[in-house]
């Protein structure tokens, strides 16, 4: 006797290659969430390490760190954090509401800088015979900065743009105070292609509104606009966080700073330029500039009337400059006036118009 059989029909076919793409994602989400949390934690091991171990003179604090922006990035979000340089000459510190710093996963050498609330710093002017402590304070409706290290370079190519500034400076020498607000501030700066220690710098101001307690005759509190296309040449490397230091080291190496175009809209003043500023051994801006004014016979009217020049001189000094630029081929409207920084004066054409004190 037979046992009777079943019939089972054909096997049926595997389905794994349906699957196969939606493990594959998931493994690697999976991989790359643990490359995620191992870098995290590895950047808040490196920001505690320097809170505890400064470097380059740079002390660094906050009240309260954590870390996020999973997937895209790997954000350290400060509540009030703080830093300074006290041992530097001008013993800077830094205070603000909060901050972030961002670390783009798959370049850690990117990083994004976020200011968030009210800022203040705080400095020694040493441009003063006493030193004396001075404070800025001021709020901005966004504060953004970009970083990106580049190798065997003094410093990495720099991003800044901010929003709706708006500051109080006050000085520590005599109390008096500065406001000043802008539109926006943009500077740009990178490695030149060329040379090592030469950097191409661009910056940009728009609608700057200024109330100073010693007041700009002449050209008033309103700058439509500030645009510096320029290079600076032999910049030093960094060795500590010190502008003073930085500006010191920069001129004793034969810093300069190229400009190959300049514009300035400040009230009567209306100037297209391009030339070239160093420090001198007082710390004071030397240098000269070939400029193209608009309107300058209104320029000169103001300077008069706000008693900075002579009126006869204005008038010798506007005839021979007229003459000038129309031999020159000068743009219709515009007179060619060369400008000039010198033994800590600024002179217009001929015209010894203000005082330059020194940087620091």
């Amino acid at each position: 006797m037979t046992e009777p059989t079943t019939d089972m029909g054909p096997p049926r076919p595997r389905r794994w290659h349906i699957f196969a793409p939606t493990i594959a994602i998931v493994l690697l989400i999976a991989v790359y969430a643990v490359y995620w949390i191992s870098v995290s934690r590895e950047i808040r091991t490196a920001l505690e390490r320097f809170e505890a171990n400064p470097e380059r003179g740079l002390v660094v604090g906050w009240h309260e760190l954590s870390l996020g922006g999973f997937p895209y990035r790997i954000e350290a979000r400060f509540a009030a954090p703080e830093a300074g340089a006290p041992e530097t000459p001008e013993a800077w510190t830094w205070k603000g509401e909060a901050a972030e710093i961002a670390l783009l996963p798959h370049n850690l050498r990117h990083v994004i800088v976020n200011l968030r609330g009210a800022q203040e710093l705080r400095y020694l002017d040493l441009s003063m015979a006493r030193p004396a402590e001075n404070i800025l304070r001021a709020s901005m409706k966004g504060a953004w900065g970009s970083y990106v290290d580049v190798t065997d370079a003094p410093f990495g190519r720099l991003a800044i743009d901010i929003e709706d500034v708006e500051a109080d400076h006050q000085r520590g020498a005599d109390g008096a105070r500065d406001r000043i607000d802008a539109g926006r501030l943009q500077l740009h700066m990178r490695p030149a292609p060329e040379e090592v220690a030469d950097y191409d710098v661009a910056f940009q101001a728009d609608t700057i509104v200024i109330d100073l307690d010693q007041k700009v005759l002449t050209l008033g509190p309103e700058i439509r606009k500030i645009v510096v296309q320029a290079r600076a040449r032999n910049l030093p490397n960094i060795e500590r966080i010190s502008a003073v230091e930085q500006f010191e080291r920069w001129r004793v190496a034969g810093g300069a700073l190229a400009i190959s175009d300049l514009i300035v809209q400040w009230g009567p003043l209306d100037m297209t330029a391009r030339g070239e500023v160093t420090l001198d051994d007082a710390n004071r801006p030397q240098g000269r500039f070939d400029t193209e004014i608009a309107d300058f016979e209104g320029l000169l009217d103001a300077l008069v009337r706000d008693g900075l020049v002579q009126e006869r001189e204005a008038r010798i000094a506007l005839a021979g400059l007229l003459l000038i630029s129309q031999f020159q081929g000068g743009e219709p409207g515009r007179v060619r006036v060369p400008v000039s920084m010198n033994d800590g004066r600024l002179y217009l054409g001929p015209l010894a118009i203000a005082r330059l004190s020194p940087l620091y």
